[in-house]
């Protein structure tokens, strides 16, 4: 007789640690890319320097929501 189910081993890691991990490998993400970008810029104002974190920061965040609408 044939087992059907295949029995999954190894380790499983619980949602919460790869949440976890998912949030800080995003925010490392936009701090990089909001820091690029800055650094590209000659002399940034105020609104340029928070427009280049923010960019970032609302791609990742539509990238979060658009799964999450998945889930």
């Amino acid at each position: 007789m044939q087992h059907s189910e295949k029995t999954r081993s190894g380790i499983r890691i619980p949602p919460e640690i790869v949440n976890i991990v998912g949030t800080s490998g995003a925010i490392l993400a936009v701090v990089f890319t909001g820091s690029t970008i800055t650094a590209a810029m000659p002399d940034p104002t105020v609104w340029q320097f928070a427009g280049a974190y923010l960019a970032p920061a609302a791609l990742a965040f539509a990238a979060y929501w658009w799964v999450a609408q998945k889930l």
